[in-house]
């Protein structure tokens, strides 16, 4: 006779096996859930969460790769160079991101379109953005670039999945804080393929809470006679499930006016507050590189408008703000030193312009926020550190 198993586990009733079941997908009311960290923030109103996704989209040449430049560079460069908050005002990480974190952020490039030479371009962008040797590694290796266009077809794995193979395996050995998939249909065998497609996302997503940092997906609109539109979705059932988990979609729309091309980024759906729209151009400061900077921002700006007044030089704007520390009485509110700062010292009578010149001064810190408020909005002075 078998002996009887003195080690065996006391039975549980039902009641006991669903609820441990359940337990750790219940929340408590208890309990006190943070408010979530952003990677970036655009005239001070945050987006990109921390642990989430984000979807980068437009027709096809219509910007999306120097949006995915700009992200990059301003995460990279954000409170360090000067040089990206000329080229990026407004565009930044958020100080309490960058406390939290505990170091400069690491980004993660993965490129699946373009050709190696575009690629390239878009990697050397970045660092001239950054003010950093076009010809050399990001200092920290905080940047890296995987290049996945052409993938080998005699290792018996299918191109699309060796790139996402590729790309889990980048993240395990870089483990940077942001992701830029560029684009995701190539980690696919069709864009409506539901099983494949859920399976990614959900990857997708539970690495980046997991590991918290950022991931954004681009992903070609289906393509529409007004390319200008903004209501266009994002191809096949991938784009609808995309559209669906992230907390953020950026869309890129160009426009050709007779001052040129110029490209109007807009937040197309936000969990959070909505973003200013923004309007960049491509200049050719650094020769023939391509190089985008952002000229207007404004929630009703007008992808077909003439092209807006860009800001003065920072240190334009810094003499002038120096020269208003001992002629006018501060701190003084954002409508006042329009009029005066820029206005009356600088000469600069467009209000575009002004607004322009003023964003830059608080995104370089050369104004800060008073204690004091009028009319409920916070009093502006110069920061006492100012580099003068």
């Amino acid at each position: 006779m078998q002996e009887e198993n003195n080690n065996m586990p006391p039975m549980r009733t039902p009641d006991e096996i669903r609820w441990d079941t359940l337990r750790p997908y219940l929340l408590d009311p208890r309990e006190n859930y943070p408010e979530p960290y952003y990677m970036l923030e655009y005239n001070g109103v945050p987006f990109s969460t921390v642990g989430g996704l984000g979807a980068i989209s437009g027709q096809k040449k219509n910007g999306k790769s120097f949006v995915l430049t700009q992200l990059m560079a301003a995460i990279l460069g954000s409170n360090t160079c000067e040089r990206t908050g000329q080229y990026l005002p407004g565009l930044k990480v958020p100080d309490r991101t960058i406390d939290y974190l505990g170091h400069p952020p690491k980004v993660l490039y993965c490129d699946t379109e373009m050709e190696r030479l575009n690629s390239a371009k878009v990697l050397r962008r970045v660092h001239w953005l950054c003010d950093v040797d076009m010809n050399q590694p990001f200092p920290g290796d905080r940047f890296a670039l995987l290049w996945l266009k052409n993938m080998p077809k005699d290792e018996g794995i299918k191109a699309y999945k060796k790139r996402y193979e590729l790309i889990k395996l980048a993240i395990d050995a870089i483990q940077p804080d942001v992701v830029f998939i560029d684009g995701l249909r190539d980690l696919l065998s069709s864009i409506n393929d539901e099983e494949q497609g859920t399976t990614i996302l959900d990857e997708l997503g539970s690495i980046a809470e997991e590991r918290k940092m950022s991931i954004w997906c681009a992903l070609h609109q289906n393509p529409k006679a007004n390319s200008d539109g903004d209501d266009a979705k994002m191809r096949g059932w991938i784009g609808t499930e995309l559209g669906n988990k992230v907390s953020d979609t950026l869309i890129s729309i160009k426009s050709k006016t007779q001052n040129g091309v110029t490209f109007t980024v807009k937040q197309q759906d936000a969990r959070g507050k909505d973003l200013d729209d923004f309007k960049f151009e491509i200049t050719d400061d650094a020769g023939d590189l391509g190089i985008p900077r952002i000229i207007t921002s404004g929630r009703n700006l007008n992808s077909k408008s003439k092209e807006g007044p860009i800001y003065d030089e920072p240190a334009q704007i810094r003499e002038w703000i120096e020269q208003a520390k001992d002629q006018y009485e501060w701190p003084m509110d954002r409508k006042t030193i329009k009029a005066t700062v820029f206005g009356e010292i600088g000469g600069v009578k467009n209000k575009d312009k002004q607004q322009a010149d003023l964003q830059v001064a608080i995104n370089l810190h050369y104004l800060e926020e008073s204690t004091i408020k009028k009319n409920g909005y916070p009093m502006l002075q110069p920061s006492e550190d100012m580099p003068f």
